[in-house]
């Protein structure tokens, strides 16, 4: 991928305007007395950013999956402990510097897992061998179609058989995540046309409206998110317009989430149908400017972000472990091994929020006889201190780190549509789904990984001498 130079530059200066001007707004206006929180709180802002600025100013290559990864805390982390949000005030002090330091060491453990790889082994051949035509690129409209089609039939219909439901959402969700990000990069080269912009745009539209009418936000934001990534990517610029259009619409969405869910979730209550869909929105966005019970005068961006925090977490996790609670010693991580066995094959699978589930009864946030009516965010690094402490913590961020350079560095000069390229654009848009468990995330990563990848290559392996 070839990288400009001045738009390289560009998108460095700016991120470093906005990163000085976060750490000034920070130390002068942050409501924190502790000086300790203040500078952990620092710490994390520019520990999350400086991977992303350097990524820029060395005009790297390679899809930003881990620099995404660490980026993500600032908003999970630093906003929050910097805001001294009202859920961390049961807290005590220690604890949130604690908490606060603890992320900071992940980064710091993460950046140097990353730059300790120089130059690691060249990918095998059958991972870097083009799986796809180049003429491939003329058919990517049919992935967004394709994922559009599933989520009409999986939120309003019943016609997927309930045994093949993981396989069909890995399928779908896979090709069509791949798609808009592709979609995405090809816009940011100047690439696509107005007609297929138009599609574009109108395709993650009715997508993300879809998805939002479950009354779950995180997947339509996914979407959005990751086609801003794909963009940003290859033009070096961030699309302001898009972003000023859909976070005020999302706020307000957010803020009116709650009172929407307890009109819909109700025992004798059903989500709307597709005729239903225009009522169902401007009841939301009425109910949504309406001033939230539980919020004060702040703005519904700054409320969109605190619900966002992981923060709080991962402070009752250093507030009860080990001094209330032991250490579960890796108890969360025994269902990752068998996510590699397909449901269809073992229809008794231990699913992949087996392990979120037991960290909710663990801390006796959720019932036990009905645990999957409540669905709580830990996070990797909340999960990783749950079960083997601070080292676990550093452990993770290192791995993490190391793990990412090497897939990164591998990727460089091969094509799109090799296994590895495809690995990269699926390892981007899991790289900010930072609330997942471990089991969760490489559950997820997998199905997509091995419909994606595994399907191209097994057809290559067989039919592509032929």
């Amino acid at each position: 991928m070839v990288v400009d130079l001045a738009s390289s530059r560009r998108l460095f200066t700016l991120g470093c305007c906005v990163l000085i001007g976060a750490v000034i707004i920070a130390w002068w206006q942050s409501p924190l007395a502790d000086p300790l929180q203040l500078l952990a709180g620092i710490a994390i802002l520019i520990l999350g950013c400086v991977p992303s600025l350097m990524w820029a100013y060395h005009r790297h290559p390679w899809f930003p999956c881990f620099e995404i990864s660490t980026l993500t805390s600032v908003v999970f982390y630093a906003i929050p402990l910097l805001g001294q949000y009202d859920e961390l005030n049961a807290f005590p002090d220690t604890v949130m510097e604690t908490s606060g330091f603890l992320v900071a060491g992940y980064l710091a453990a993460a950046i140097a897992g990353f730059v300790t790889v120089k130059n690691p082994r060249n990918a095998p051949r059958w991972a870097a061998v083009k799986l796809v035509p180049d003429g491939a690129l003329r058919y990517l409209p049919a992935g967004l179609i394709l994922n559009t089609v599933y989520i009409y039939a999986d939120r309003f219909t019943t016609i997927i058989p309930h045994n093949f439901d993981g396989l069909v959402r890995a399928l779908c969700f896979g090709i069509g995540t791949i798609t808009a990000f592709i979609l995405a990069c090809e816009w940011g080269r100047d690439r696509l046309s107005s007609d297929a912009k138009v599609f574009f745009v109108v395709s993650v539209l009715i997508q993300v409206t879809l998805l939002f009418s479950h009354l779950y936000l995180i997947s339509g934001m996914s979407l959005i998110i990751l086609s801003v990534i794909g963009y940003t990517t290859t033009r070096r610029r961030v699309p302001w317009l898009p972003l000023v259009l859909c976070l005020p619409v999302i706020a307000v969405l957010h803020n009116g989430k709650s009172r929407m869910r307890e009109a819909y979730w109700g025992p004798n209550t059903a989500l709307p149908t597709v005729g239903e869909l225009p009522e169902f929105f401007a009841r939301w966005i009425q109910l949504g400017l309406q001033k939230n019970e539980f919020s004060d005068s702040s703005s519904l961006a700054g409320k969109l972000a605190e619900r966002a925090s992981l923060l709080q977490m991962l402070c009752m996790s250093v507030d009860q472990v080990p001094s209330v609670r032991p250490h579960l010693d890796g108890e969360s991580y025994i269902d990752i091994p068998a996510q590699i066995v397909p449901r269809f094959l073992w229809a008794d699978k231990p699913s992949s929020l087996m392990s979120n589930v037991r960290l909710a009864i663990y801390f006796n946030l959720v019932d036990p006889n009905n645990p999957f009516t409540t669905s709580i965010a830990f996070g990797v690094i909340a999960e990783a201190y749950i079960n083997f402490g601070t080292f676990g913590v550093l452990i993770l961020g290192a791995l993490t780190g190391f793990g990412f350079k090497h897939i990164a560095l591998r990727s460089i000069g091969l094509p799109l549509f090799s296994a590895v390229g495809i690995f990269m654009i699926l390892l981007t848009a899991w790289s900010f789904q930072t609330e997942l468990v471990m089991a969760t995330w490489i559950a997820s990563l997998f199905q997509a990984s091995a419909i994606c990848i595994g399907v191209p290559v097994a057809w290559k392996h067989f039919f592509g001498s032929r």
